[in-house]
């Protein structure tokens, strides 16, 4: 009769062992849930920081592209300027060296009429000499016979000819001298402007390729920015990516871990039962 009754209370324990360990195991699933819930929260924390985060780099490096262009803008309107300026220069330098070959070329017709003129007063001069000797000489003619006075009034009267002649080319070259130092004086004048003008274009120049430099750093540095604000925003990208997927794994434990839980206290209710 006593192993009926030892059979009877081995049930009971064999229960009450598996109640135990339904219920360790549904206080093990329920200690793991404050854990996965817990690095959940710090996870969402993160992924909403690298987003505010990213949300402001991506601001800032669109900013920054505005800027860019403008600069870039600005840059190409002032390289045109530049060239511009450039081709004005070449073209003042280009006046300024064909001028100087035309004062050359002035200043030797000058010369050369200057001397054609000297030639002609010398020979006018020998002439007016020649005539007053043969015209102030009446006691040599009453000595020469009628062909020779005749002759000498010829003479006289050819030499009063070149006098005229000479006279007449001495003329001439004296207007032509005269209008060549005008000339020469409007060239001086004309040369004059065209140094100042060639200071200032060299001066604006100037200027335009230290503004040049200057914008040309400011696109440089703006370059640089975006570059390092599109690297910045590329990697919180991947940070926020790494967070979601992370979250993403730790939602998904929360869940194996509630449903684990659920699980062990359905199977400890049942061993209880």
């Amino acid at each position: 009769m006593t192993a009926p009754v030892a059979s009877v209370r081995t049930v009971p324990r064999r229960k009450h062992r598996l109640a135990g360990w339904a219920l360790l195991l549904a206080c093990a699933a329920a200690w793991a849930l404050p854990a996965v819930a817990q690095d959940s929260r710090d996870a969402q924390r993160r992924l909403d920081a690298v987003k505010r985060e990213l949300r402001a780099v991506a601001g800032e490096r669109r900013k920054v592209e505005g800027e860019r262009g403008a600069a870039t803008r600005a840059l190409r309107e002032v390289d045109e300027q530049v060239g511009r300026s450039m081709r004005a220069l070449r073209e003042t330098e280009a006046a300024i060296a064909s001028q100087q070959q035309g004062l050359v070329a002035l200043v030797a017709r000058r010369d050369a009429l200057g001397a054609t003129m000297a030639g002609q007063r010398a020979e006018l001069a020998t002439l007016l000499r020649a005539t007053y000797a043969v015209g102030t000489a009446p006691a040599l003619k009453l000595l020469l016979s009628q062909d020779q006075v005749a002759e000498a009034n010829r003479r006289v009267a050819y030499h009063g000819y070149l006098q005229r002649h000479r006279s007449a080319r001495i003329a001439t070259l004296s207007r032509e001298l005269a209008q060549l130092d005008a000339l020469e004086r409007e060239v001086a004048r004309e040369r004059t402007a065209l140094d100042a003008r060639l200071v200032e274009q060299r001066t604006q120049v100037a200027t335009l390729e230290r503004d040049r430099r200057e914008r040309a750093d400011a696109v440089s540095g703006l370059d640089r920015s975006f570059a390092d604000r599109r690297a910045r925003e590329q990697a919180l990208g991947r940070d926020a990516k790494s967070l979601e997927r992370v979250l993403a794994q730790l939602r998904a434990a929360a869940r194996r871990a509630a449903a684990e839980r659920r699980a062990a206290e359905a199977r400890a209710a049942r061993a209880a039962a």
